[in-house]
Parts: structure tokens; sequence; C-alpha cells
């Protein structure tokens, strides 16, 4: 819920678009997930189910298809930081037009956040089996 609320000051009181609470779909549930992707369609963007689809497809995604150890850094990084700008690229070309001010801003902000938050996640990734 920390990265939702996170979500939700720096879209509303910043330029900069933030996405962190996709960094949930390596430590929560999928009904937390559910519950949360929910919240964002219906409160806050009131959008019809797209985070809910875009959220479900991934998780089944990383369960099924991609397992990769998380403990290492760089695919730490590399995935989550491609599920962000995956979500952005498709939103925004549903929803938007692209601009290269907004694309680097996605990535300057969310790849520093996935940094700082590779070091508490460390401890609790759980390995894919």
């Amino acid at each position: 819920m920390f990265y939702v609320l996170l979500d939700i000051l720096i879209y509303n009181y910043t330029p900069y678009l933030s996405y962190f609470f996709l960094l949930n779909l390596n430590s929560k549930s999928y009904i937390y997930n559910l519950a949360i992707s929910l919240l964002i369609d219906f409160l806050i963007l009131h959008t019809c189910l797209y985070t809910t689809i875009f959220i479900t497809l991934i998780y089944l995604l990383k369960k099924y298809l991609c397992k990769f150890n998380y403990h290492n850094f760089n695919v730490y990084f590399l995935t989550n930081l491609s599920i962000i700008l995956l979500y952005y690229l498709i939103s925004f070309l549903i929803f938007n037009h692209l601009t290269l001010y907004s694309f680097l801003s996605v990535l300057l902000i969310n790849g520093i956040f996935i940094a700082i938050s590779y070091k508490k996640d460390v401890l609790n990734i759980k390995y894919f089996r």
C-alpha cells in the first residue's frame, strides 16, 4: 500500500510519472495485486479494468513463463524497469501521446526507485519454482 500512496502523491503533486505499484508483483499475492489494480482503475485513473487486465497478464507471465533469479541486481532492475516501460508505452499509446520528456522522466524516476527498493526487497525476494 505504501507504493500506491507514493504513486498518488508523486502523480498528483509533481510533473513526474511513477508506477511504483508495479513493484508489488515481486512480493505480494495475486489477490493483493488485484485489489490494488481495481483501486487504481476505479478511484485514481477512472479507466475500465485496464490496469487489472495488465496486472493479471504480467503476474501470470512472471509466475509461469519468466522464472528469473531476482537476487541478481541486473535481472531485478531490468525486469522491473521493462514492466514499467511496457505499462507506460501501452497506456500512453492507448490514452495519450508519447513525448520524449515524459519517457525520460519515467525511465529516470522509476529506475532510481527500483535501484533503491532492491536493497529493501533483496531479503524478501522469493524464488519462483
